[in-house]
């Protein structure tokens, strides 16, 4: 058998937005019946054929993060959050539509991910209104 290529893939969100249930879809194709909540992280699995039955055909082994969604600001929760972020592939963002503020706070999740604390520099586009930040 062949080795199987490694790819880690983190699902973040605030807490009670669908992560765990997408996650359980996507791994075992059935809807999750009663999710419960994640405390600290949850690691599922899939094993997909990219290209299948072409000559370019290479499986991979993925594997979903699922992280627990307490979007505190204190340190210790972000930390203990940080060790999740280590040597990540891809990271899929999950909101609420009927919860405006699940939706916002996408923008926290992506800097605490990117491991950084502060507002980035540059141009930021948010619900169609350019915001130019500075250092």
């Amino acid at each position: 058998m062949a080795s199987l290529d490694r790819v880690k893939v983190l699902v973040l969100g605030d807490s009670g937005v669908g992560k765990s249930s997408l996650v359980h879809l996507l791994c075992q194709n059935q809807v999750l019946g009663n999710p419960s909540w994640t405390v600290g992280c949850s690691v599922d699995v899939r094993v997909h054929d990219y290209k299948e039955g072409t000559p370019e055909e290479k499986t991979y082994y993925i594997e979903l993060w699922d992280v627990g969604g307490s979007v505190g600001s204190a340190s210790s929760v972000k930390s203990t959050r940080a060790v999740f972020y280590n040597s990540v592939n891809g990271i899929i963002f999950v909101h609420d539509l009927t919860n405006k503020k699940s939706s916002q706070n996408l923008r926290r999740w992506s800097l605490e991910a990117l491991n950084r604390d502060l507002v980035p520099t540059g141009v930021l586009v948010t619900n169609g209104t350019a915001q130019i930040h500075g250092t």
